[in-house]
């Protein structure tokens, strides 16, 4: 591998881990606005059923969040016409940011670096979906903590 290739790898990652970065903080802080509003006073089973439809919404809104990241990262893989068309494109994309890496599909060898960037992007962005979640259950009080 050239060095230019290596460099437009580096660009082509850093732009894209900035980028899903981006949108992955508009989504937690809309999702934090959103459980701020869950805050007023609901006890016995209905404060039960409201805080645990609120973690499902919040999960499924990340979830969201993750997917159209992928689809970034594989928009990103077509664009540069990596895989011939964008379901495999996104299949490996997903495979990578979740670093399950099933190894089926591949990159183009000069191309391999984004492999990595796009897993170690996945891992942090579930490392900071986890700890929002982890947050928001300690605020909907599903340990048993009661902090009103």
């Amino acid at each position: 591998m050239d060095h230019t290739q290596l460099y437009q790898q580096l660009i082509i990652s850093a732009v894209l881990v900035a980028s899903t970065t981006f949108v992955h903080g508009v989504f937690v802080a809309a999702a934090a606005a959103i459980l701020r509003t869950t805050r007023g006073r609901v006890y016995g089973v209905f404060r039960f059923f409201r805080d645990s439809v609120v973690l499902v919404l919040l999960i499924l809104w990340l979830m969201i969040a993750h997917i159209l990241e992928m689809a970034m990262w594989a928009f990103t893989y077509r664009r540069y016409e990596l895989f011939e068309n964008f379901e495999t494109a996104f299949y490996f994309s997903s495979a990578s940011y979740t670093t399950l890496g099933f190894g089926d599909v591949l990159l183009p060898e000069a191309w391999r670096l984004l492999a990595g960037a796009t897993a170690a992007n996945g891992f942090l962005l579930f490392g900071l979906s986890a700890a929002f979640l982890f947050d928001a259950a300690g605020q909907l009080r599903l340990a048993g903590v009661n902090r009103e």
